[in-house]
């Protein structure tokens, strides 16, 4: 019955380390960590008792490196750190409760049931764990890893190092109580007080990542509200040419009718090549693909299409936006969409920009089921869609590649986003698919 607890406890670490990092595992990745995890947790938990449960805390950062594209960051190993405090906390937490259950449910019974509390005991920190954060995800809005990543300095080194003091401090009690079978009323206080502590760490993560997600929100806005500034005068050109045409239309109707009713045919060419020409030329200029933005109604998207449309401009791309229906809604966070959003583009007129003919096509559709965002662009670099997702990799160059890296880790946390890439005859395209399964933000 020993063994078996200590399988069942060293399971127990494992699947709150999945709960809490929500990392993808195949059933072979799975069974190859899980025969590890017990051959190491068997061995060491034989020699050093409750200690053996800090090797597993190696592993677990050894599998956020490997899951992480073998890069090493302060989030793999919180995640470690939590799965091995939580199941201590939970585990301490559930002992006397399912002490006294088993008691009272086998109280007639004449049967050995010693080790029946423990088997409970060791069970339950997975099932509690689950069952939290099933809650706080329901209750509260899913944390942005990348922005807790990128913010590890403020809000994971010091809960990171809180939660080594609390192992350090602990472990030693849980070895001796492992021993004696009892806490004495001091280990008791100090066990509380890291339990207090642990709670303490996890109210500052949230606390922190609240602050700094306000002002990362903050700052968008700011941004957003210079980038439609921009639209707006950009509008505020177009009505200035479109005003200056209407007011020599009468006179261009004028002149040519005056022509063809004296069928004087050089005068009508010469209107046509002087005033009527340019004007069709006018019409297709790259400034009235803003025309199109009227039909989205998502002001956050609608001021990066307006800023990078511009930028585009500024770059001598002939652009092209359509979005021939309504779109009142995007079906993704609008935070993780803009970023994406961002990314796409950035490299898209970065690419077109050294093409011969710069060109940039931006689609925006919406069906019942779908809304999907096509971004193509002239390119004339040759392109590795197989090594597109990977850290690092870029065709411009060392050093770069991080852009679609950053893509990709975002839309492992949506289930319902996906992104297609295809690369052509001079042409790359990139079609952001967002499925209307999830909720509306």
């Amino acid at each position: 019955m020993f063994h078996i607890i200590m399988v069942i406890q060293i399971f127990s670490f494992f699947c709150i380390f999945q709960s809490i990092s929500r990392y993808p595992f195949t059933i072979r990745e799975i069974t190859i960590w899980l025969v590890v995890f017990l051959m190491i947790g068997w061995v060491s938990t034989y020699f050093i008792g409750v200690w053996g449960a800090v090797t597993l805390f190696g592993c677990f950062i050894g599998i956020s490196y490997y899951k992480n594209h073998k890069t090493l960051t302060a989030l793999g190993v919180f995640y470690g750190a939590y799965a091995l405090v939580m199941n201590s906390f939970l585990g301490y937490l559930a002992a006397d409760p399912m002490t006294w259950f088993v008691e009272f449910i086998f109280r007639q019974s004449s049967a050995n049931i010693e080790y029946l509390p423990y088997l409970f005991t060791a069970m339950a920190p997975p099932i509690i764990n689950e069952i939290g954060l099933r809650g706080v995800r329901h209750y509260f809005p899913q944390l942005n890893k990348d922005l807790i990543q990128e913010s590890s300095k403020v809000i994971l080194f010091p809960v990171i190092v809180l939660f080594i003091i609390i192992i350090v401090s602990v472990y030693p009690i849980l070895s001796i109580g492992n021993r004696t079978g009892d806490y004495s009323s001091f280990h008791r206080t100090i066990l509380l007080g890291m339990w207090l502590l642990f709670i303490i760490a996890l109210l500052y993560m949230q606390f922190q990542y609240n602050h700094i997600r306000k002002r990362e929100i903050e700052k968008a806005k700011s941004e957003q509200l210079e980038q439609l500034k921009d639209y707006a005068a950009q509008l505020e050109k177009i009505y200035d040419e479109f005003r200056g045409f209407r007011h020599d239309y009468a006179n261009i109707l004028l002149t040519l009718e005056d022509g063809i009713y004296r069928e004087d045919w050089d005068q009508v060419k010469h209107v046509y090549e002087n005033t009527v020409k340019p004007t069709g030329q006018l019409m297709r200029k790259n400034e009235y693909s803003f025309v199109k933005l009227r039909n989205l109604h998502v002001s956050e998207v609608k001021s990066i299409l307006a800023a990078k449309i511009i930028m585009a401009q500024q770059m001598k791309i002939d652009v092209t936006l359509e979005i021939e229906e309504p779109i009142h809604a995007i079906q993704m966070e609008l935070i993780s969409f803009t970023r994406i959003l961002s990314i796409l583009l950035d490299n898209a007129i970065e690419a077109a920009a050294k093409t011969e003919e710069p060109k940039l096509w931006i689609v925006l559709l919406e069906d019942a089921m779908v809304q999907r965002i096509i971004i193509e662009n002239s390119n004339e670099e040759k392109v590795n869609l197989r090594r597109l997702e990977e850290r690092g990799y870029s065709s411009k160059g060392k050093g770069r590649g991080l852009g679609l890296y950053n893509v990709q880790q975002i839309l492992k946390e949506n289930k319902y986003a996906s992104l297609e890439t295809e690369a052509h005859s001079h042409l790359f395209s990139q079609t952001l698919i967002l499925r209307k399964t999830g909720e509306r933000e």
